[in-house]
């Protein structure tokens, strides 16, 4: 679950928020002036999201090196339809 909170609450409670983050996993978006400016997770899990973002673009990059006469922003479309299809389907 993600909270949100206001920056000068994440400021004075930093310590709390980080011990949060990496032993319950839990998410955090800082606001400031009511506009989300960060989020804070744990290293863990934002390792993971990169490595999945990384793998993405290699499926891309894969794809549009066996279809060049496609446009990218129809590969990249496609690819994004079925990741979403096989998240579904794990969820």
């Amino acid at each position: 679950m993600t909270k949100t909170i206001p920056a000068v609450e994440a400021r004075i409670h930093f310590g709390e928020i980080m011990k949060r983050a990496f032993k319950k996993g839990e998410r955090f978006i800082v606001e400031k002036s009511g506009i989300p400016m960060i989020a804070i997770l744990s290293a863990n899990e934002y390792m993971q999201f990169i490595q999945e973002r990384e793998e993405q673009f290699q499926i891309i990059d894969r794809i549009k090196a066996r279809l060049p006469d496609i446009p990218a922003e129809e590969v990249e479309n496609d690819v994004r339809h079925a990741v979403q299809a096989i998240r579904k389907q794990r969820a």
